[in-house]
């Protein structure tokens, strides 16, 4: 039985994205840079979790076990259950072939051989990114002998609604995507073990491949820092107009002449970096803020998207706020900070919707920055409140929102093209960052509160209550970032 091999499924894919991506995974598998932190291991979690659920829609299949056994007998177990027709489906069989090794989720038994099926934890079909996935399996089964009739992405689907999980996945037929793309595959395959076989890693040119289908890990390796002026942070800038300011010589924004044409927000950045201070349209900032009558309720949420609904009326990934912020600002510049943090019993909505009625009972003005999200969460509360819908709409139709108050009447170099509320605040109130706390982003957050909230066993009570209190102060720190906007904006009208 043939048990070497030199590409797997990952290296493939990296080498399709870039063959140095490819070489540096191989000879530098412990780079800092392809570590999973984090993020990377709660979706490797989530997409594990999804992986097993998936397969009570393909029942009365035969799981080939893993951990702790030699290839050998693994590849003997899967080879004796393809040959196996009692045997409807096989999970997580490994096959070697033309120097490759790869473990499909999923062969279901159909007639004339097989239905090879990619399970993914998303919620559709990513042509760029799934394809060339499905058919580097589909070569690798083929070549070994195992007739692959049919090719199919199962994926988690938006059409499910909670509790009915019966639709909660979607299984789309990718089979004439993926043998157009067997087209191009021994060549690539035939590339990849020439690029295998280098000293060094292979000269390639950085690109638009760079962070497509995903940003590469090696970023870093190849691009250089582009300094805060440079063309590539001109505010929405786009790869046409990248490629001609480099076609012209134009490095620096403020190199771009005046005669190219800009959107305001993006000719102010020009301007703040060619006179080399803050941009503040004064008079137009004055007339926005007038519009912030007090008191006024800054409020900020945190959200979890689970994968698997769990509360009535809910889809896979909708964002289910949690966790809630508010400085309540008045006329006096007095301030009244109030929070609320599920406590993992029941729905989290009810609870949800109560706290932000009280948090803004008494403000003539809500606010947010980057309003579509927050809009987004009280809607979605509305919804499942329909006793409290109409007050809850109230708040979400009358949010204002401070990004583009900034946006359209300030510009710091220190913004890089963006209006974050990481590049804003950081710039215009120096004193007030996030690097001072053990969750400093949202995408953490989000993470924790769910391992907080979900974790179940698997996270110890005293970690459970560390994390409440870093989530608690991360929160905190977002509102408390937006009246000191609101108070530095106010500042730089007058």
């Amino acid at each position: 039985m043939i048990s070497h091999y030199t590409l797997t499924k990952k290296t493939f894919l990296a080498g399709a994205q870039c063959l140095k991506r490819m070489w540096w995974e191989m000879y530098d598998p412990s780079a800092p840079e392809t570590r999973p932190g984090l993020v990377s291991r709660f979706r490797m979690d989530e997409g594990a979790k999804v992986g097993i659920l998936a397969r009570t829609f393909v029942p009365g299949g035969r799981l080939i076990k893993r951990g702790g056994r030699s290839l050998n007998v693994i590849l003997a177990d899967s080879k004796e259950a393809l040959a196996d027709l009692s045997v409807p489906a096989i999970y997580e069989c490994a096959v070697i072939a033309d120097n490759a090794l790869v473990f499909p989720d999923i062969l279901q038994r159909v007639d004339g051989g097989f239905c090879l099926i990619e399970v993914k934890s998303k919620t559709s079909v990513s042509e760029q990114k799934h394809i060339p996935d499905v058919a580097i399996q589909t070569h690798v089964l083929r070549a070994a002998g195992i007739p692959i009739v049919r090719c199919e992405i199962m994926h988690l689907s938006r059409e499910c609604v909670y509790p009915d999980l019966s639709n909660l996945f979607a299984r789309e037929d990718v089979t004439e995507l993926v043998e157009a793309r067997l087209q191009t595959l021994d060549r690539e395959i035939r590339d990849q073990l020439i690029t295998a076989q280098l000293p060094i890693a292979p000269n390639v040119e950085i690109g638009a491949h760079c962070k497509r289908p995903e940003p590469c890990p090696f970023m870093n390796r190849c691009w250089p820092v582009a300094p805060t002026d440079h063309v590539s942070n001109l505010y929405k800038v786009t790869e046409k107009m990248l490629a001609e300011f480099e076609a012209s010589g134009w490095a620096s924004i403020r190199d771009l002449p005046d005669d190219v044409q800009l959107s305001a927000i993006a000719a102010r950045q020009r301007r703040a970096l060619r006179e080399g201070h803050r941009v503040v349209e004064r008079e137009t900032l004055l007339e926005a803020m007038k519009t912030l009558a007090y008191p006024v309720a800054h409020i900020d949420f945190e959200t979890i998207q689970p994968a698997i609904p769990i509360w009535n009326g809910c889809r896979p990934y909708d964002q289910i706020p949690v966790q809630l912020s508010c400085h309540l600002v008045n006329a006096d510049h007095t301030e009244t900070h109030s929070q609320w943090l599920f406590d993992g019993k029941g729905d989290p909505r009810p609870g949800m919707a109560n706290a932000i009625l009280e948090a803004c009972k008494s403000a003539a003005t809500v606010t947010a920055y980057s309003s579509q999200f927050e809009r987004g969460c009280i809607e979605l509360v509305a919804e499942a409140c329909p006793d409290k819908a109409a007050l809850l709409k109230g708040i979400a139709d009358n949010l204002v929102d401070l990004q583009p108050i900034v946006r359209e009447n300030v510009y710091d170099e220190k913004f890089a093209g963006s209006f974050s509320i990481k590049r804003v605040v950081p710039a215009l109130v120096p004193d007030l960052g996030y690097d001072d706390l053990p969750i400093a982003e949202a995408e953490t957050a989000s993470i924790q509160l769910s391992r907080m909230l979900l974790g179940g066993p698997t996270v110890h009570p005293e970690e459970k209550a560390e994390l409440r209190e870093a989530l608690l102060e991360y929160c905190k720190r977002d509102t408390a970032a937006m009246v000191a906007l609101s108070n530095r904006l106010s500042e730089l009208a007058h």
